[in-house]
């Protein structure tokens, strides 16, 4: 028994294959036509054209793909195939007397139809191939599925902020997927390139000799045949003459941190010599009347207590000069690129 569709013969696409010119190779009964069979992208897939095509198809990983064929004359065993470069392969094999048979590497990602013989993929990398039908007696021409990676959203890498008359340069990265196209965008307006503004292969942007009015948000935009992302970047010009408030301002914590000094250095000499005269008379006095002992006892609180004291002051010491370097830094702002 063979599998049959209505068929007008008169208007089939397909050449038989006693049709070929004699000499010619028919190898398998292999035939030719202009005509391709029909491919398209299922819906949801929101990377790709989903406009059926009937030559070539570009769709995305991911997605799902559908192939389907005109009528075919009566045949009992049919063939999904594809092909890259010079070697080709079967997908799926059909015959009306048993289950479809799928090759392994499309095993749990295929779904054919045993009624209309379409197919459809899920695909993933290394799809990027050709593909036909193929009964006993005829078949259609290649069909061209090209399988492009959706891109991720773009990071951008640079210096956030510049001082006025310095250089800096933004960089903008993918991580998935290849770009085709890169432009950039400022404040939501396409940036075109100039002696102050020039592109190096378009993934990087360079600003030279920046100026206030270079602040803003910045864009790159990427994009290839299936997916167009971008993301935004801040950039901020200091002014010079914004400079000059944090140095008197550093200069001020300075001179307090250097006042901070001298006052630590002399509570400490107080505390020492407090331990050392204040009580030392009437140490002296209480030994003589009530012995050693009472001697230790007058004296441990109050050295215990200058030794705290001191312990705080070598701590206030070790947080002045970080905060020095702190200080100095926010003045000077951040180093061109």
């Amino acid at each position: 028994m063979a599998l049959s569709l209505p068929l007008n013969p008169l208007a089939s696409p397909w050449l038989r294959a006693d049709q070929f010119p004699a000499g010619s190779p028919s190898g398998h009964r292999r035939c030719r036509r202009r005509q391709l069979c029909t491919a398209r992208t299922l819906s949801p897939c929101y990377s790709a054209d989903l406009r059926p095509a009937s030559d070539r198809l570009v769709s995305a990983v991911g997605c799902t793909v559908l192939l389907t064929i005109p009528p075919l004359k009566a045949s009992e065993v049919v063939f999904w195939e594809y092909k890259t470069g010079l070697q080709e392969g079967v997908i799926v094999n059909y015959a009306f007397d048993r289950p479809a048979n799928t090759s392994r590497p499309y095993e749990n990602r295929t779904r054919f139809n045993e009624t209309d013989f379409s197919l459809q993929i899920v695909l993933q990398q290394g799809d990027d191939r050709l593909y036909r039908f193929r009964s006993e007696s005829e078949a259609t021409g290649w069909f061209q599925l090209r399988v492009v990676e959706p891109l991720s959203e773009p990071e951008i890498v640079g210096n956030s902020s510049v001082k006025a008359g310095g250089n800096t340069k933004l960089v903008c990265n993918v991580l998935e997927g290849k770009a085709d196209l890169y432009w950039w965008k400022k404040n939501g307006e396409l940036l075109l390139g100039s002696d102050h503004i020039q592109f190096v292969d378009n993934t990087t942007l360079c600003i030279v000799k920046a100026s206030m009015n270079d602040s803003g948000y910045y864009a790159c935009v990427v994009r290839n045949e299936v997916s167009q992302n971008e993301t935004s970047f801040l950039l901020h010009v200091q002014n010079a003459a914004n400079v000059v408030l944090p140095v008197i301002l550093a200069c001020v914590i300075i001179g307090l941190l250097a006042g901070v000094f001298v006052w630590c250095r002399r509570r400490d000499r107080q505390c020492h010599n407090g331990c050392s005269n204040a009580f030392q008379t009437g140490v002296n006095q209480a030994a003589a009347t009530f012995g050693v002992e009472q001697k230790q006892r007058m004296c441990r609180p109050t050295l215990e207590t200058c030794s705290l004291m001191g312990k705080e002051l070598e701590r206030l010491r070790s947080c002045c000069l970080p905060l020095m370097v702190v200080v100095v830094d926010a003045a000077w702002g951040v180093p061109d690129v």
